[in-house]
């Protein structure tokens, strides 16, 4: 870095001048440009919850995490010592301590859904009881392997977008499965706007 940049920028980190006063106009050394370069590569180091540049490419590993946010929450949680009841003649399971709250379930799948999304999930697919989320003791879901899927956008504004992914099937059988993928930023970040049982 040079003298001029050092300068510049201590002047600025120190509130002495402003950013547009000329101060930083001097060009900076070839090696600052790399620093920037990296610094901008951050955010999607940050995992699939901190994107916010939505591509074809970064479109996948969100749809990937939200499908693990999925499988855990709709699974009951961590299994280990699960409570079962039965109730209008039907098995319930309990969701695990981390879940068990319909706070600590929101809190969770807003991880990669937007606050509707997950709402309407905790709405449809669990009861509380007691204070307690629980749901159907059974296992549903596909066995799509979202981690080799391919995604062509479909559409996308500032806010909003659409993506269509062609997912193969587990152990390559059969045709892929077309998914339609809708998502919505929130405070900066792109969220997955549809509850994970209709995607999933």
């Amino acid at each position: 870095m040079n003298k001029k940049w050092m300068i510049g920028t201590l002047a600025l980190s120190l509130g002495l001048v402003s950013a547009g006063s000329g101060a930083l106009a001097a060009s900076p050394a070839a090696g600052s440009t790399a620093i920037k370069t990296v610094a901008a590569s951050l955010p999607g180091k940050e995992g699939p919850a901190t994107i916010n540049n939505l591509t074809v490419k970064s479109v996948i590993p969100l749809v990937v995490h939200a499908k693990k946010l999925y499988t855990y929450s709709n699974a009951g949680g961590n299994t280990h010592g699960m409570e079962t009841f039965m109730y209008n003649g039907t098995e319930y399971r309990y969701l695990s301590s981390d879940l068990g709250t319909k706070q600590q379930l929101m809190n969770y799948i807003k991880r990669a859904y937007t606050h509707n999304a997950a709402a309407f999930y905790a709405q449809t697919q669990f009861i509380e009881v007691n204070g307690r989320m629980a749901q159907i003791n059974e296992d549903l879901g596909n066995q799509l392997q979202y981690d080799k899927a391919t995604a062509v956008m479909v559409s996308k504004t500032a806010t909003t977008a659409v993506f269509e992914l062609s997912v193969p099937q587990q152990d390559g059988q059969g045709d892929n499965a077309d998914v339609v993928v809708k998502l919505k930023k929130v405070n900066g970040y792109w969220r997955i706007d549809m509850s994970p049982d209709t995607l999933f």
